[in-house]
């Protein structure tokens, strides 16, 4: 059976809320209550604005609120000009029959002029709730009370309801937070699910932790373009290690800082090598804050396949040439069978050894290929961490990896943590190995570690 979900539980809290007040109210005075305050409308509009964050939330709020205010005022405006000017002539000359006939005629060509006002001026948000409460006070019974504090009743209950909402949304428990603590992820095999994106259950969670003050950063070989869409609306606040640490990124502004090049004359040894053997080669440079790709003729399907793939991505611009003689080169990727790549990976070393880092894994999306990609030696995972930590102090870091190039920062780290489904090699290393291949754990991890009290928390679970 599945469980009652949180917001369920937090929008029951604000409907009893919203009904309790009018409880009290009647304890008061029940006149004053049934005047100016109705629990109906009250708890329909604390259940419209609860939604799955606070953002979500007072937005929906500020739409009901503000679409009531207006609706409201609209209907009593027209209700009074009726009631003090046409009404009592209707009912007197022609009855009452007429007089609601006359009444649903203006009901209708008014809201007319409320639906076209709105739009006029671009809220096109309210335009529903504004039309519920201008009905609502037009048209429905009132109950013998007059139309102001009819009218008012109507906008009271609803901008209270909101507020009690938004009250519950925001109520929070005292929590302990560990704010020393830096959290570092990979993402292929650590928070990526099948379809290479994170759940929603990971951005919500993760969403919420940050705004608690989560130090999180990730270490990946991806670069910005993947990375936006991937975290799209996380309010990532840290500076991210990317390209295998050759670039530290900026994704607030969007920036890319601390580059790490390879070697101009190395990097003209290597274009050598392949023009030499005629071979397509991926060359990625920065040029005015953007990343530029460069390559030639595809060598087999899979470079075409992951060029296809990338080809209309934000950040990327791609250049169908070669890289002119006075820009440098970040990194080069090329994709081909196993042997291939490990050919050029022995000629590459014997040249250039002390220079280069080269990093060889299968292409999951075509299986017997494998990415070839070269970056300068002064450029990994464990100098961007170093470098980062030598900016912020923080008592522990906590690294997840899958890989075998997530190895260094993991051995660099207080405490590192895969997924049942990680590397064998990674899996030997690492503290944890979580039973689950679902990245969720990795959230749940972090959660539970962030939000707790106990000292020297890691040491306790190492000496298990």
């Amino acid at each position: 059976m599945r469980k009652i979900g949180f917001r369920n539980v937090k929008t029951a809290i604000a409907v009893f809320i919203t009904l309790m007040i009018y409880f009290i109210l009647s304890l008061i005075n029940t006149d004053f209550a049934y005047t100016w305050y109705s629990p109906f409308f009250a708890s329909i509009a604390a259940v419209y604005s609860m939604q799955s964050n606070r953002s979500k939330s007072f937005a929906l709020a500020r739409v009901r609120a503000l679409g009531s205010l207006v609706g409201g005022l609209f209907g009593m405006v027209l209700i009074v000009l009726y009631e003090s000017f046409l009404m009592d002539f209707i009912i007197s000359n022609y009855g009452n029959v007429i007089n609601m006939l006359v009444l649903f005629i203006l009901t209708a060509l008014f809201i007319i002029l409320l639906i076209y006002l709105l739009v006029r001026f671009n809220v096109f948000d309210l335009v529903w709730v504004a039309a519920l409460t201008y009905l609502s006070v037009t048209i429905s019974t009132r109950n013998n009370l007059p139309v102001v504090p009819f009218a008012f009743n109507r906008i009271l209950s609803t901008i209270i309801g909101v507020t009690v909402t938004l009250l519950v949304e925001n109520f929070k428990l005292p929590k302990h937070k560990n704010r020393n603590i830096l959290f570092v992820s990979g993402l292929d095999g650590c928070l990526l699910n099948e379809n290479k994106e994170i759940s929603t259950y990971i951005k919500y969670n993760l969403t919420k932790m940050l705004n608690d003050g989560l130090n999180f950063t990730v270490s990946t070989t991806r670069t910005p373009a993947s990375l936006s869409k991937i975290f799209n609306g996380v309010p990532l606040k840290n500076n991210l290690m990317i390209m295998n640490g050759a670039v530290v990124y900026d994704i607030i502004n969007e920036k890319y800082l601390d580059i790490k090049y390879i070697n101009k004359s190395v990097q003209e040894g290597i274009d050598e090598y392949f023009n030499n053997i005629n071979r397509n080669v991926f060359s990625y440079t920065i040029i005015d804050e953007a990343l530029s790709i460069y390559h030639q003729t595809f060598e087999n399907e899979a470079e075409e396949r992951f060029y296809m793939d990338r080809l209309n991505s934000y950040f990327k611009n791609h250049v169908k040439g070669r890289v002119e003689k006075d820009d440098f080169i970040l990194f080069y990727i090329l994709i081909d069978k196993l042997e291939v790549v490990n050919k050029y990976k022995a000629d590459l070393l014997e040249l250039y050894g002390e220079e280069i880092h080269i990093q060889i894994y299968e292409y999951s999306f075509f299986k017997g290929y494998y990415f070839m990609k070269i970056y300068t030696s002064k450029a990994s995972k464990l100098v961007a961490l170093e470098e980062f930590l030598n900016k912020h102090q923080y008592t522990h870091v906590v690294s997840f990896g899958s890989k075998e190039y997530d190895l260094e920062i993991m051995a660099r780290s207080d405490f590192s943590v895969c997924l049942a489904n990680a590397d064998d090699i990674v899996k030997q290393s690492a503290d944890l190995v979580l039973d689950t291949d679902n990245p969720e754990a990795i959230i749940r991890f972090i959660q539970k570690y962030f939000y707790q009290k106990k000292a020297n928390q890691f040491k306790a679970i190492k000496s298990r």
